[in-house]
């Protein structure tokens, strides 16, 4: 193909993902979207840092500054109880928080608003497709990347349906990727360390990037110090701030326990947990390979947050299955093999979403007409008429699950094994 026409291509695809982006953008929110901005809204007009993820809100309350005027009055459009004005009014379970996302849904310029508000992941998802672009290790394989990236409906869903900002961590991680390409592991390892700052689930990533770049224990230690420094200076900054250690507060939500999901009970307070089982093996197994470099991060980092999907409960967040996306580009790319699988996993994640009630149904399309949709059964409710809910979405789980360990064991045995201890033994 020739380089005119691949330059033609690759601008079709961007349009076609464009379009697509901007269809969503302004008729669909969940109500974590109003519930992070609203905790923004406190530190850009009432200078009151709340919470954790120092570093998400001050991105979000600068946006707000500078869009304010383009959005409804302030005191219109974030609302505030009257026995805690401070308390967010998305964030609370029961009357409150469904009223108070009911209003902002209703509201006459809510489509402007939801756009606005969703504008700046765009940035930070056009930041990664065009990183991608010069990850590839010929044209073809960065179109190929470019394109599995800009199309992908879990993506679409996740940042733009939904209304998360899981993709301000996806820049980071793929901008890690990319310096440590050009042999920039410093700039690499702070980028990694800025994705941790925004989003921990990074952290899982770290120990594999330090053990494919460096190989003498010293260096080890001083990478992963490297890694963790945007994580300790956001602390020190929480704690200054708020009088709070970021880490702390979030070790405490619920969310945490989703890791630990699956287990065996060995007897009371002992516990195998799966995922950490699977994943300190792979750690094992990665020190002890002399595999490095940029593929030895894609593939043991790709095999991580497999395991960790097939093991681990996700279900009601389904922004949580962007989280392998940059490394399932990068490997799709190279291993076409895997596509027809992650579609099949696609299908699957649409019915296992269906846990998630009409929060993650009719709900999110609540914009267009809150009455209609409001009124609309959720997925749940329309399969009871027939088979049985927690059967239908759990073996779909199953078959998702299946699915990520087949993948997971594709990579693996491409990971090429040089173990440390057969060269020591085969000198003896």
């Amino acid at each position: 193909m020739s380089q005119q026409k691949i330059q033609r291509v690759t601008l079709q695809i961007l349009l076609i993902g464009l379009i697509a982006r901007l269809l969503v953008m302004p008729f669909s929110a969940h109500s974590d979207l109003m519930q992070f901005y609203w905790n923004a809204h406190l530190l850009t007009y009432h200078q009151k840092l709340v919470g954790f993820q120092v570093v998400l809100r001050y991105l979000h309350a600068g946006y707000l500054w500078l869009v304010t005027w383009l959005l409804p009055h302030v005191d219109s459009l974030w609302i505030h109880l009257e026995d805690d004005p401070f308390l967010n009014p998305f964030a609370i379970q029961g009357t409150s928080s469904m009223q108070g996302w009911l209003d902002f849904v209703s509201q006459p310029k809510v489509f402007r608003t939801l756009f606005l508000l969703k504008l700046p992941y765009l940035l930070f998802d056009l930041g990664c497709a065009f990183l991608l672009l010069r990850l590839g290790s010929n044209r073809a394989s960065s179109r190929r990347m470019f394109t599995f990236w800009w199309l992908n409906p879990i993506l679409i869903f996740a940042v733009y349906v939904f209304g998360r900002y899981e993709v301000v961590a996806l820049f980071f991680i793929i901008l890690s990727l990319y310096w440590i390409k050009k042999e920039k592991q410093i700039w690499g390892l702070l980028a990694i360390g800025l994705a941790i700052a925004i989003r921990y689930y990074a952290l899982l990533l770290l120990p594999i990037w330090v053990f494919s770049t460096r190989t003498r224990w010293k260096d080890r230690i001083i990478g992963l110090m490297i890694g963790l420094a945007p994580w300790f200076v956001v602390n020190v900054i929480g704690w200054i701030m708020v009088g709070s250690i970021e880490g702390i507060s979030l070790s405490n939500l619920p969310h945490d326990n989703y890791l630990l999901s699956m287990k065996f009970q060995i007897a009371d307070w002992d516990n195998v947990y799966i995922f950490p089982l699977a994943y300190f093996l792979l750690l094992l197994h990665q020190l002890y390979n002399r595999e490095d470099g940029m593929q030895s991060m894609v593939k043991y980092g790709l095999i991580a947050f497999l395991l960790l999907f097939a093991t681990a409960y996700s279900g009601q967040s389904p922004h949580y299955w962007t989280w392998f996306l940059p490394l399932l580009t990068i490997a799709v790319a190279e291993k076409s093999y895997l596509l027809p699988l992650h579609v099949a996993q696609i299908v699957c994640l649409v019915v296992y979403s269906f846990i998630g009630g009409r929060s993650t149904a009719g709900y999110l399309f609540a914009p267009i007409s809150p009455e209609l949709f409001w009124s609309l059964p959720s997925p749940v409710e329309v399969l009871a008429r027939f088979v049985s809910p927690e059967i239908a979405i759990s073996l779909f789980r199953t078959a998702f699950s299946a699915l990520s360990l087949w993948m997971a064991y594709l990579v693996f045995r491409r990971i090429k094994f040089d173990f440390i201890f057969k060269s020591d033994a085969d000198g003896a």
